[in-house]
């Protein structure tokens, strides 16, 4: 397996893997993640047969960000200067605040309580069906007070709605239970949403994991998750997962906002956009 050896501050030196967008690269990645589950597995065992040591490997772990962070931020060529390296706490809050990769689209984060890596993906990064003529955008701030654009129903509604996003799973945390998310506000109308939206999560093997939520219900004029579904960040799931919302019924949907989806471990409830 391949290896470069990347400058970093004295407090950390580390091998990183080589990412590249191959099929040979897809499968170091499996076995780099399998090698990095037996290390959590490992310092579970130690925690287990001593408290003290295991909680004292936990902390040294947590105290630095995830080892391929570098890899994430230089595969959409975020410079490495922006950072402070001067601690790897400085560094850490840095991660924690999130990185955009691309603006308006796409943002990057550690989860500060787990230390794994999340994603934010952004309305102007998801497909939505009749997005110019059923749809608007109008501009918000996101959590760290950058402006993004969040897509907004028209007046007349839509009938065939359909949303749809799609992340790499090669930059999440391995061993991670995860949770997908979509960010919305329902700015009334309940009534016509009497119908469940359809949930789906399409993982790398194909396979389907799909659910139903009712919206009429949710609390008016405030952003709210509505949970697609979970799934676990093992070698199986390395490749690219698809997930969805809908609803296709003949009923004209209306005063549906929607602001982005998130990608982040199930214990972790902060909103990420």
């Amino acid at each position: 397996m391949n290896q470069i050896r990347v400058e970093a501050p004295d407090w950390q030196v580390a091998e990183i893997q080589q990412v590249e967008q191959t099929s040979s690269d897809e499968t170091n990645s499996v076995e780099e993640m399998e090698m990095e589950t037996d290390e959590i597995k490992q310092v579970e065992q130690n925690r287990e047969a001593n408290p003290v040591k295991g909680n004292e490997l936990t902390t040294k772990r947590g105290t630095k960000p995830p080892l391929n962070f570098r890899a994430i931020l230089t595969d959409k060529k975020i410079p490495m200067d922006r950072f402070d390296k001067s601690s790897p706490d400085e560094l850490c809050k840095q991660l924690y605040a999130g990185v955009f990769l691309e603006p308006n689209a796409l943002k990057y984060y550690v989860d500060e309580k787990l230390n794994k890596n999340c994603f934010v993906v952004f309305a102007k990064k998801l497909s939505i069906s009749w997005i110019d003529q059923y749809w608007g955008w109008i501009e918000e701030k996101d959590t760290s007070g950058e402006v993004i654009e969040v897509a907004k129903l028209k007046e007349l509604g839509v009938c065939w709605l359909n949303i749809e996003g799609k992340i790499r799973t090669i930059d999440l945390s391995p061993g991670t239970e995860y949770e997908v998310v979509f960010v919305v506000k329902m700015n009334g109308y309940q009534k016509t949403w009497k119908n469940s939206v359809a949930l789906t999560i399409i993982l790398p093997s194909s396979k389907s994991l799909t659910r139903s939520e009712n919206l009429s219900g949710k609390p008016v004029g405030i952003w709210i998750d509505v949970k697609v579904g979970e799934f676990r960040m093992t070698p199986e799931n390395v490749g690219e997962i698809t997930f969805k919302l809908g609803e296709y019924s003949p009923v004209w949907k209306k005063g549906l906002v929607l602001k982005c989806a998130i990608i982040r471990p199930k214990n972790d409830q902060a909103l990420g956009c």
